[in-house]
């Protein structure tokens, strides 16, 4: 009589073989933990160094897709144990499949991959391992970006685990596609896809289908992948060029996954010679939508220089209070990811083990956006280390860059693609004042350094991500002084400015009500006592100013037509205002996507002075091209031997750069 035979025969939940620990596990403990058992077809144990507990365990089972009928936890010898007992399961499968479901079990356990949804039951129904089930994880994920039609739960719970053969013939498909090992590659690949395309016979709703279909296309335009570098985030390249019929909006050529259980991230670009931004975004839901907003107007930005456009994007699972050291490491496995992508200038790829499907694709560079602006120089030493052919080109800004803060260039363009709106009316505002409300704050870039522009400017009122700001009658200069020590302040919060004029202040933007004074009552022509937070937002935005100045992160004004559904930017929907309420003369956007497109031609049809944020904002772009640019030749005088290492042409050439560009953005403003 069999072991199992024996323990099937014994009732009890707890048997006396339970309470005897095989000498194999000790061993195992010694050195890690846990260690997870399949002991018969339909019972798991758990062993661990610390106790487990249910409400760890429970979700990693359901996430395998398992039902459990009984459970008990008990000690032997010093170690946890945990058992339980499994109803309604494929005993045939636990059995057949039980080393990599133990395996996928112990690294959830471990924190090496997440437990979400149904996931892990490819590792149960179809034998995955757990690279496997993170690979299919990862284009679950990308699919739910790149087609919000079906989401990462539908992906995997109607398509991926309900379609056995479908998702087999899907990771065959890849392996023949991808695995460096693979011989006759290219009957290998034809087989595959030929079982791939009968396995779709077996999809008989039309949604499921849908889904699959899409899935089949990613996988057949995927032209390189690092998956088989065996690293914890793994990336690949898509031509979405070849699927943008049938993706809504605007799209780029080619694109960039990453994915691991502590990022997610896009790199979008519109041709092979690009740039643009890396943003650390928090839109987790919808991110590849915010960089593809950005992508297009960073593609119309670049009309000042020769690259077309690109943006990048990643979120941070679980960032709240994340530490500068572990965002380092976040960032870091990013830009390593992406550069698995990508070739050296001689076209060759830096491992052999990275099949490519595509053109030479040496031109790859990045800059600095919301969330990285400090982070160039760790992107240009993992260049440097990998011996990309850039070098410290690789990302514009840094300490041997030009430092957009401290040169204040973006806000410097912006304003002078402005400025000729009010020389048409006979005003200098570099000379004379001019009344303003704008987004952003002091601590900030665009906005900070904007501020400091004039003398002049007349700052009323201003809306930060936690702040509202109001000044109902400053003095220019004064105020210009105040500012000017709140940007060089650590803390540059609007809480921290002392110089207000008779009435005004600064209140949160989460107040349920706002005791006014006279003076703000007066400025808003509003004759209640109090108002709330987000009213007294909206109000400020539609004051009748001279400017409105945007150079904080968010869309604020959308046009009259359009629902608040449509812009995406949730945060700021109670504080976003129609364009048709707007009274300023002018509004220059300093930042991206202040303005939606709709509300951008509702507002100049009405009289309102505006460009676009690719005109205003050029002047970032414009000066990380020269910087790369100059860097490039830099590099190659070096090698020659015609310039020494430790020259200093690209800080020399700082004047020259600023005044080319913004002498391009006010021309081209004014040629439009």
């Amino acid at each position: 009589m069999t072991n199992v035979q024996k323990r099937k025969e014994k009732p009890q939940l707890l048997a006396d073989y339970d309470l005897i620990l095989d000498d194999k596990i000790k061993v195992f403990l010694s050195t890690s933990s846990p260690f997870v058992d399949i002991v018969d077809d339909s019972v798991i144990k758990f062993y661990s160094n610390e106790r487990l507990t249910l409400s760890k365990l429970y979700p990693i089972l359901d996430s395998m897709g398992f039902e459990v009928e009984k459970q008990v936890a008990f000690e032997i010898e010093g170690i946890f144990v945990t058992k339980f007992t499994l109803i309604n399961a494929d005993t045939k499968l636990i059995g057949k499949h039980s080393k990599h479901i133990e395996s996928v079990i112990a690294d959830v356990i471990d924190g090496r991959i997440p437990s979400d949804c149904k996931i892990l039951g490819l590792a149960y129904k179809v034998n995955f391992s757990t690279r496997e089930v993170e690979l299919f994880r990862a284009l679950a994920r990308y699919q739910d970006q790149l087609n919000p039609e079906y989401n990462f739960t539908q992906i995997v719970n109607r398509l991926m685990t309900k379609y056995i053969c479908f998702t087999k013939n899907s990771l065959a498909y890849f392996k023949a596609k991808f695995d460096p090992a693979i011989k006759d590659r290219k009957s290998k690949i034809e087989s595959a896809k030929k079982k791939l395309l009968s396995s779709l016979r077996d999809i008989e709703n039309i949604n499921d289908d849908k889904m699959a279909k899409m899935l089949l296309l990613i996988l057949e335009n995927i032209v390189r992948t690092n998956y088989y570098l065996k690293k914890d985030t793994i990336s690949f390249k898509i031509e979405t060029k070849n699927i943008k019929h049938l993706l809504k909006g605007v799209q780029p050529n080619f694109e960039m996954f990453v994915h691991s259980k502590d990022i997610a991230g896009v790199h979008l670009r519109t041709g092979l010679v690009c740039r643009g931004g890396l943003r650390w975004s928090e839109r987790y839901s919808d991110y590849r939508e915010e960089v593809k907003s950005l992508m297009r107007a960073q593609e119309a930005k670049n009309a000042v220089i020769v690259p077309n456009g690109s943006k990048g994007g990643f979120i941070i699972k679980h960032s709240e209070n994340i530490t500068m050291e572990r965002f380092t490491e976040c960032y870091s496995a990013y830009i390593d990811a992406l550069l698995d992508l990508v070739d050296n200038q001689n076209g060759t790829l830096k491992d052999d083990r990275v099949i490519a499907y595509d053109k030479k694709d040496p031109y790859f560079v990045v800059a600095a956006d919301k969330g990285t602006a400090s982070m160039s120089d760790v992107a240009n030493s993992i260049a440097v280390d990998r011996g990309f052919w850039m070098k410290d080109s690789f990302a514009s800004g840094g300490e041997n860059g030009y430092h957009h803060k401290r040169l204040g260039i973006t806000a410097k363009g912006s304003l002078k693609a402005t400025h000729r709106f009010f020389i048409e009316k006979g005003v200098d505002f570099y000379k004379e004042p001019i009344t303003v409300v704008g987004v952003g704050s002091m601590g900030g870039d665009v906005f900070g350094n904007g501020m400091l522009e004039s003398k002049h400017f007349k700052l009323v009122g201003a809306i930060s991500e936690k702040d509202i700001f109001i000044d109902p009658n400053p003095d220019p200069l004064v105020a210009y002084k105040e500012r000017k020590r709140l940007f060089g302040a650590k803390n540059a919060h609007w809480s921290e400015y002392k110089k207000f004029s008779k009435g005004g202040g600064v209140f949160s933007r989460n107040s349920k009500s706002i005791e006014l004074t006279s003076e703000i009552k007066e400025l808003l022509d509003y004759h209640q006592d109090t108002i709330g937070a987000d009213e007294l937002a909206r109000r400020i935005q539609t004051l009748k100013v001279d400017m409105i100045y945007n150079g904080g992160i968010g869309t604020y004004i959308k046009s009259t037509d359009e629902s608040n559904l449509e812009i995406g930017d949730k945060e700021n929907e109670f504080v976003r205002v129609d364009a048709s309420e707007l009274r300023a003369f002018t509004l220059c956007e300093g930042a991206n996507l202040s303005i939606t497109q709709k509300a951008r031609i509702e507002y100049a049809l009405n009289g309102g002075k505006i460009n676009l944020d690719s005109i205003d904002n050029s002047a970032g772009v414009d000066t990380s091209d020269h910087e790369v640019n100059f860097k490039i030749l830099f590099n190659i005088l070096e090698k020659r031997g015609l310039l020494e290492k430790e020259h200093t042409l690209l800080k020399d050439s700082t004047e020259f750069v600023v005044n080319a560009v913004i002498n391009t953005n006010y021309r081209q403003a004014l040629s439009i």
